[in-house]
């Protein structure tokens, strides 16, 4: 018999995704406010250093060409005695130094403005990074895969979640299993699965040496590290934490039938583990996943981040925005049109038997929230399609200003 779903939509049709969408729609709505917010400032910033590219320019070239006005009118004339020439020479000189001395001040209000701009485009995207971070560590957004690492420090596991997004953003984040978790401390394989057994080749004989396969039981060996993203993944195992690692997999699950590389202690020896001996590596790299799922919601801060494989600390904050609302729109859209209520996103988590919780958030919330940047900044949202909806009655009355009366304030002088 089918498992009714959590969650449902406003016209009480099956919600798939079975988790509170509304409050990521909220957490989503706020980062990207706070993206945007970024992105004026780096706007503002390198408004203000084009402005003073701009004196420089002007003042260079009206200067100069003033002093060729004045070294023109000073041999106009023709010939002159001396001591006059000797005048003129020191007015032409005393032009040029002026002129010299201005544009060397323009020049350095240009290199002040450089230095400011870049820092307030640094600090406006490490802001953007840590707005990301708080979104990504608490909700998975739609398409969102994850993945986990851990590795050996000491007699203890770190970890790490990976989270990808199909709009090309992808961070790690740290993590840690919770207190008590067997997990926590370095495990043999024969923690996760008993009985794991591969074909390697190994160099035997007394006498006369050569390289046979030699089937190897792996129970014993200690898990120095484990990842999985996506498709790819990684099994390194050794005796100890301090001898090394002895045998390393490097997994591929991209094809129906999983591709295993074996790699020994020097990398001097790289061969493809046959079907059978794939098939269990495969299966003891998912039983190390089963047994730390913990690690995905347990994930914190977020250590690293790439847009299209560039840092995030060199893309825009308004790029990033634009991916993020691109990814959620359609199920935005959709939440609002089987709401059943003007002017909301709606979703009910079942309970029980006849009786469902609603959660819900009016587009009017969203929409004070996306006023408080400058309208050339609020068409990131559009995908949303928040305008145009009637006030729900649910709606709590405005407390935020829009950037316009923010602006009106900072310009008008105080009382």
């Amino acid at each position: 018999m089918p498992t009714r779903p959590q969650y449902v939509f406003g016209d009480s049709a099956p919600y798939q995704a079975g988790v509170d969408f509304i409050a990521t729609i909220r957490a989503l709505v706020a980062c990207g406010v706070s993206l945007m917010k970024s992105q004026h400032a780096i706007d503002c910033a390198r408004s203000r250093t084009n402005e003073a590219q701009e004196h420089l320019v002007h003042v260079d070239a009206e200067l100069g060409t003033m002093v060729s006005a004045v070294e023109a009118a000073l041999v106009a004339g023709g010939p002159r005695k001396v001591y006059v020439r000797d005048v003129g020479n020191r007015i032409a000189t005393m032009a040029r130094a002026a002129v010299l001395a201005e544009v060397r001040r323009a020049q350095a209000a240009l290199d002040a403005s450089v230095v400011r701009a870049d820092r307030t485009i640094v600090e406006a995207r490490r802001s953007a990074a840590l707005s990301c971070g708080e979104l990504l560590a608490l909700h998975d957004l739609p398409s969102a895969t994850t993945g986990f690492r851990i590795f050996a420090t000491g007699d203890h596991y770190g970890a790490e979640v990976v989270v990808g997004l199909s709009c090309g953003l992808r961070a790690t984040f740290d993590a840690e299993l919770p207190e008590g978790h067997p997990w926590r401390e370095l495990r043999r394989v024969r923690h996760a699965r008993e009985g794991a057994m591969v074909t390697l080749p190994y160099e035997v004989g007394w006498f006369r040496k050569r390289v046979e396969p030699v089937t190897v039981r792996l129970d014993g060996l200690v898990i120095l590290g484990a990842s999985l993203e996506g498709s790819r993944g990684a099994l390194l195992l050794g005796k100890n934490e301090r001898s090394g690692i002895a045998h390393a997999f490097d997994v591929d699950l991209s094809a129906p039938q999983p591709r295993v590389k074996w790699r020994n202690a020097d990398e001097t020896v790289v061969i493809d583990l046959g079907a059978e001996d794939a098939a269990c590596i495969t299966k003891l790299l998912r039983a190390v996943e089963g047994a730390t799922r913990e690690l995905v919601p347990a994930r914190r801060t977020m250590t690293e981040a790439t847009l299209d494989a560039r840092p995030l600390g060199q893309c825009d904050p308004g790029e990033v925005c634009a991916r993020l609302v691109a990814l959620v729109a359609a199920e935005v859209r959709e939440i609002a049109r089987r709401a059943g209520a003007p002017g909301e996103l709606v979703l009910r988590r079942n309970v029980d038997s006849g009786h469902r919780d609603e959660v819900f958030v009016t587009t009017a919330e969203l929409l004070e929230q996306v006023e408080t940047l400058p309208p050339s900044l609020r068409r990131a949202f559009a995908p949303l399609e928040l305008h145009g909806k009637p006030r729900s009655p649910r709606a709590p009355a405005r407390s935020l200003a829009t950037y316009e009366e923010i602006s009106a304030c900072e310009i008008l002088p105080q009382a």
